[in-house]
């Protein structure tokens, strides 16, 4: 008798663990807090975010939005089959200063946890820092002034450094690189030759593979007496 009380109480929930199913699921591989990496202030940012359907019954996304105006979204495919795979073009305008957060909600046919939101996390920097800014000194006719600066490489690849120069015949620059690697510094040795009782109004010019910068410079005359 207990015996078949088993066979029976087998046979009454069999049926569930043999076609039981999850149900669509929406992965991302790694979670939905995505962090990019660096990006130049004011430049476009494309990334793709890519996505699975690790469920046993095909996923529907059903909409995909972004929480500003400044960013957008663009689904490859609505509908996945179980193991297959899509990705959403995020396109934000790129600006902000340090790190900025960017959200896409994903809206899906999945019977719990139907809305997803992916936190797109970005750094927004300038491609360089020049220290200083700027060079504001004096000096006297016949002086030969010598400055520094550097240009530091905020990006996460390589910079190289095209061209220095001066718009100026009493600036001469040089530089220790011509590639400034991630994370490194370039230093420039800056002389600044004082000919004539004028002041000196002039500019170091940097070209890279990211584009020109500029360090003024700005030089007054003191009198031969002082």
């Amino acid at each position: 008798m207990n015996i078949l009380k088993l066979i029976i109480f087998t046979l009454l929930f069999l049926p569930i663990t043999v076609f039981a199913q999850n149900g669509p699921k929406f992965d991302i591989p790694g979670g939905e807090t995505i962090n990019t990496g660096n990006h130049i202030r004011n430049v476009e940012v494309k990334y793709e975010i890519k996505f699975n359907n690790s469920g046993d019954d095909t996923l529907k996304i059903t909409s995909v939005s972004t929480t500003c105006g400044c960013s957008s979204a663009l689904v490859s495919s609505n509908a996945l089959l179980p193991g297959e795979e899509g990705s959403i073009n995020f396109i934000f305008n790129g600006i902000g200063m340090g790190t900025v957060t960017k959200s896409v909600v994903v809206s899906t046919n999945e019977a719990v946890g139907n809305s997803h939101q992916i936190n797109m996390v970005m750094n927004m920097v300038d491609p360089v820092s020049l220290k200083p800014a700027s060079i504001i000194t004096e000096g006297k006719v016949g002086d030969e002034i010598k400055q520094t600066a550097s240009m530091f490489n905020s990006l996460s690849k390589i910079i190289s450094i095209t061209e220095i120069t001066s718009n100026s015949p009493v600036v001469k620059v040089s530089s220790d690189k011509t590639e400034i690697g991630i994370g490194e510094t370039a230093s420039f040795d800056i002389s600044i030759k004082i000919y004539e009782d004028s002041p000196v109004n002039a500019a170091v010019i940097i070209k890279t593979s990211e584009g020109d910068f500029q360090i003024p410079i700005l030089v007054d005359i003191k009198s031969n007496d002082n």
